[in-house]
């Protein structure tokens, strides 16, 4: 109880550090090098708020989105862009959250924007549903990519079908756009229990009072041309932590809007 208490508090926490981002946009915007800016205001309330920041925050403008990892955080963030923001706020006892949201810079997702983000949050959600007490590890992971897959196979630039790219000994196909697992154990560490035997990580099951990540995501580079057009250069990740239970799982970072049209509301509320 008291390790979920410690989580409830950096997720907290990351919150009041995402909603100050989201308010300083168009002076990031206007700075210049945006994408540092956004990093200096978390960090700036994670260590006001906690220890630090519990790994190099992730502020990563437009096409930068869809460069896993991305941590140089010196471009520019431009109006009719998105911000893919990977951040946590390390607390005093060095319990640390990991959230991902994909905040439309102006406050509004284009037609092409929504329709992916809208695909990736549908993910995220039977990712979320698949966290139960007893399911294999991989599960939300399979539920997820699942999702993916179909869209992929809607846009037609999968080599055959969804069910095909499923397939775990032939497939596969779906991570050109899909290049990472879905979750990972959180805790005292942004990866927690890394170094675990594999029998009790991935191949292990999940238990009652575990918290791990559920963020899928649909990476789409402006260079890649078996995308279609409108949809080149978007990159969508969306990043809940999920405490397993004996019953429904829980999202301990709710507080942060995942849906589109709440995202574009509580932007609105803040940038006025």
């Amino acid at each position: 109880a008291v390790e979920i208490a410690e989580m409830e508090r950096a997720c907290a926490a990351t919150a009041v550090g995402f909603t100050a981002v989201a308010r300083a946009l168009p002076e990031a915007g206007a700075a210049g090098r945006g994408e540092r800016w956004v990093e200096g205001v978390f960090g700036l309330h994670a260590r006001h708020l906690g220890n630090a920041v519990g790994y190099d925050t992730i502020a990563a403008g437009g096409d930068h989105a869809n460069t896993l990892h991305w941590i140089r955080n010196d471009g520019v963030l431009r109006d009719g862009d998105l911000l893919l923001m990977d951040a946590g706020v390390e607390v005093n006892s060095l319990y640390t959250a990991d959230i991902t949201r994909t905040m439309p810079i102006n406050g509004r997702f284009t037609p092409a924007q929504r329709r992916v983000y809208e695909v990736v949050l549908a993910a995220q959600s039977a990712g979320i549903e698949a966290c139960r007490a007893g399911n294999a590890f991989t599960d939300p992971h399979k539920a997820a990519i699942a999702v993916l897959a179909d869209f992929f196979e809607e846009l037609g630039i999968l080599p055959g079908t969804a069910a095909e790219s499923l397939d775990p000994e032939t497939g596969g196909f779906h991570r050109r756009w899909m290049v990472h697992g879905t979750s990972h154990h959180l805790g005292l560490d942004v990866h927690d229990c890394a170094q675990a035997r594999s029998e009790l990580y991935r191949e292990g099951s999940l238990e009652e009072g575990m918290v791990i990540t559920v963020e899928p995501g649909i990476y789409f580079k402006s260079t890649d041309l078996l995308v279609p057009e409108e949809y080149r250069g978007i990159g969508i990740r969306i990043e809940d932590d999920i405490l397993i239970t004996d019953g429904d799982p829980v999202n301990l970072s709710e507080e942060l809007p995942r849906d589109p049209d709440a995202v574009e509301a509580w932007m609105a509320s803040l940038l006025g």
